[in-house]
């Protein structure tokens, strides 16, 4: 079993695959994925008995993992992480950085730059792509990753991320309050909630829809040859409303890890 981790700004997330049958994809593989608040003031320990409560309430005796693969955009967290899984895992993580076999072509100016989440998206989404691909992420921060072929990568967008806006807007405006991250029924708003729902939700899903029509005309091509994939916790909430038509993926990047553990084994 192979038990994949992602360390993000927010939160830590875990999937569990079955790497046994080798006649099965990576998605049907997955036996399953979960997620704890990510706090640096919490210990090793600490992370450890969250980690031992998972299996627990998954039914999976950690004995059963024989690799391990991680990923993470907080170095601060990722040795105590490692730490903690050293607690139930006798074997050290395969950590996604620069040097490990992950196929990817990088045409950036620095390759070492590339997080580790964007390079584990860009592996996913290789295989469900056989041309162009945009990767909507939509995390702490909003993110395209574009591909001008499968595994090669040809540069990303970073945006703010929907709750960091909307936190923005509540702080730095007087008499605007915080509202819940929904799309209103009408662009044009007819009071104060509204208005504030159209700008962030409805907002953010034309941002989308005008990068992707600048990136397809970088890449020299139709919006309609790209494959857009997207995937995050605010993915559901944002794509439904862009007139480009996403496939919303919300394992690809763990399906990326796998990928990259494949090739490292």
């Amino acid at each position: 079993m192979l038990l994949a981790i992602h360390i993000g700004n927010h939160a830590i997330s875990f999937a569990v695959y079955n790497t046994e049958d080798r006649t099965q994809s990576a998605s049907e593989r997955l036996c399953f994925c979960a997620e704890i608040a990510a706090k640096p003031i919490r210990s090793a320990d600490e992370y450890a008995v969250l980690l031992g409560q998972i299996f627990s309430l998954r039914g999976c005796p950690p004995k059963t993992i024989t690799d391990v693969i991680l990923s993470s955009v907080v170095p601060s967290l990722t040795e105590v992480i490692h730490a903690a899984a050293a607690q139930f895992f006798p074997v050290r993580p395969l950590v996604v950085s620069s040097g490990i076999k992950t196929g990817l072509r990088i045409r950036i100016d620095n390759p070492s730059q590339l997080g580790a989440d964007l390079c584990a998206l860009a592996v996913g989404a290789s295989a469900y792509c056989s041309g162009p691909a945009v990767i909507a992420s939509f995390d702490s921060a909003t993110t395209l990753t574009v591909l001008s072929a499968p595994f090669e990568l040809a540069g990303v967008v970073i945006m703010p991320g929907l709750q960091s806006a909307a936190q923005a807007l509540d702080r730095d405006t007087a008499l605007l309050t915080d509202i819940p991250l929904e799309a209103p029924h009408r662009v044009i708003g007819k009071n104060t909630a509204d208005a504030m729902k159209s700008g962030l939700m409805l907002g953010c899903a034309a941002q989308i829809d005008g990068m992707v029509s600048r990136i397809a005309a970088e890449l020299h091509v139709s919006v309609s040859d790209l494959t857009l994939l997207s995937c995050g916790r605010y993915a559901g909430r944002i794509t439904p409303h862009c007139i480009s038509s996403f496939t919303e993926m919300p394992h690809l990047l763990f399906e990326g890890l796998y990928t990259i553990h494949e090739k490292n084994h």
